[in-house]
């Protein structure tokens, strides 16, 4: 736990900027910045993971370019973004990206990509607006059963128990420095885990699991079990950002799933 929490504080310090071509638009939920390059259709969206900002992209960008136009963006708490939504679960965070969307005149359908916790959003946003999406990647997705501390799943179903200003039991020298998109997100960590594991309404298209080779294979192995449409792909040699540390694997991944829609 404590590992992965130093991992966000560095993330927060060393990132935290934009992409170049950066701009700003405003919904009736707030302001978002966001960046649109490459071209054609379906448009791919990029979810960055619990902690990430969308320069998590960077060195990927050209990648989705080959395909496609891409979109990434800063959920509400990063630079550039802000929302009138107190709550930060995954319901309102696919709602605030649907809106994000339709402002910035990106029709549907879309194929969704989300890395780590970026997944388990991507994942909401399918299973409550299936006729937007034509395929999905999850890369080293955060799976509903999933929490690097296994006493949380269990407190969730004991409100009482939790901390609801710091329900992660992040340290409070950590809490100075990492983004507020990441502290209100943690607060709303059950009420996410629990949209994600009872709606069962994943669209049947196309989806990809890109694995890194770690202990959460068989969480893995579930999430491929979404669609009847599916990819998994494991990388034994790969730590959690797997676009980064195997970029080929994500040309896979969009090879595999631009011959299937």
């Amino acid at each position: 736990m404590k590992i992965i929490i130093l991992l966000f504080v560095v993330t927060s310090l060393l990132g935290c900027t934009t992409l170049p071509n950066t701009k700003k638009i405003t919904t009736k939920y707030g302001e978002f910045s966001y960046q649109l390059s490459g071209n054609g259709n379906p448009t791919i969206i990029l979810e960055a993971g619990w902690g990430d900002d969308m320069t998590e992209w960077k060195s990927s960008l050209h990648r989705f370019e080959q395909f496609s136009q891409v979109f990434t963006y800063n959920r509400a708490g990063f630079k550039g973004s802000d929302s009138q939504n107190e709550q930060r679960d995954a319901q309102t965070i696919a709602l605030e990206l649907r809106e994000l969307l339709k402002e910035a005149n990106i029709p549907p359908p879309y194929i969704l990509v989300g890395h780590s916790f970026g997944g388990l959003y991507m994942r909401v946003y399918a299973n409550t607006y299936p006729s937007d999406v034509s395929a999905v990647i999850q890369i080293d997705a955060t799976h509903h059963e999933f929490f690097p501390d296994p006493a949380f799943i269990k407190k969730c179903t004991k409100p009482e128990a939790i901390d609801l200003e710091n329900p992660t039991g992040i340290p409070w020298l950590a809490l100075l420095v990492l983004p507020n998109a990441f502290i209100g997100e943690s607060k709303e960590l059950c009420k996410t885990l629990d949209t994600a594991s009872n709606n069962k309404s994943f669209p049947e298209v196309p989806l990809v699991v890109l694995s890194a080779g770690d202990a959460n294979q068989s969480q893995h192995k579930d999430l491929a079990t979404l669609s009847p449409i599916s990819k998994h792909i494991i990388c034994n040699s790969c730590g959690h950002y797997v676009h980064q540390d195997k970029p080929e694997l994500l040309t896979e991944a969009l090879e595999w799933v631009f011959d299937k829609i």
